[in-house]
């Protein structure tokens, strides 16, 4: 059980590193076409998403 923990753990901060870089080039960068912020928002939105996940199998691991 604690390596699927510490591996849980070390997904969530991987996407976090990742949330926090997409939002920096949202912030900074002017993109090559169009469709470059929205695919930057998408991906924040995804990944997000499969933090969120994480988390609750994190929380399910916690509790017994």
């Amino acid at each position: 059980m604690a390596k699927r923990k510490k591996r849980l753990k070390r997904q969530i901060e991987g996407l976090n590193k990742a949330i926090e870089k997409h939002e920096e080039k949202l912030r900074t960068l002017k993109g090559r076409q169009d469709t470059t912020h929205d695919y930057w928002e998408g991906e924040i939105k995804r990944l997000g998403i499969k933090r969120e996940d994480r988390e609750g199998k994190l929380k399910r691991k916690k509790k017994p």
